[in-house]
């Protein structure tokens, strides 16, 4: 697959040592494994760009995506253990209470003992990330 195109897909930025994701596209169909380590080697890319060796949160932003999509993006990068390693932790933001509420009790049953955390407002999101950050660096 084409990494200038699949690139096109996403928007990164830091503000505030919190690194910002907004998926703009539909979520690509990741049943191909190439696909999914030429998303993971984008990721790797930009986080190490962005973060300069530094953790970080990460906060996705699934608003744009429909439904279907949006569930699909949350199990890729939930699950996904190179984005894991990258970064503070992974915070996403999604368009509707239902699926605040469907993707809350996934990565609860998936992750007990860390899970996901998933917001509706996108300004509680930044909220969660920046205060997840100033804890990480006030005990370290």
């Amino acid at each position: 697959m084409d990494n200038d195109k699949l690139i096109e897909n996403f928007k990164f930025c830091v503000d505030q040592n919190v690194i910002y994701c907004k998926v703009l596209n539909q979520f690509t169909d990741l049943n191909d494994k190439c696909q999914a380590k030429d998303l993971e080697h984008i990721f790797l890319n930009e986080i190490f760009r962005l973060s300069k060796d530094v953790h970080m949160p990460i906060l996705f932003d699934l608003e744009d995506l429909n439904f279907s999509n949006t569930i699909k993006a949350f199990t890729f990068l939930s699950k996904n253990t190179l984005i894991k390693s990258l970064v503070l932790s992974k915070t996403f933001l999604v368009s509707s209470f239902k699926l605040k509420m469907l993707l809350n009790i996934h990565s609860f049953v998936c992750n007990p003992a860390l899970p996901d955390v998933v917001f509706k407002d996108v300004e509680s999101a930044k909220q969660y990330c920046i205060e997840d950050n100033k804890t990480y660096n006030s005990l370290n």
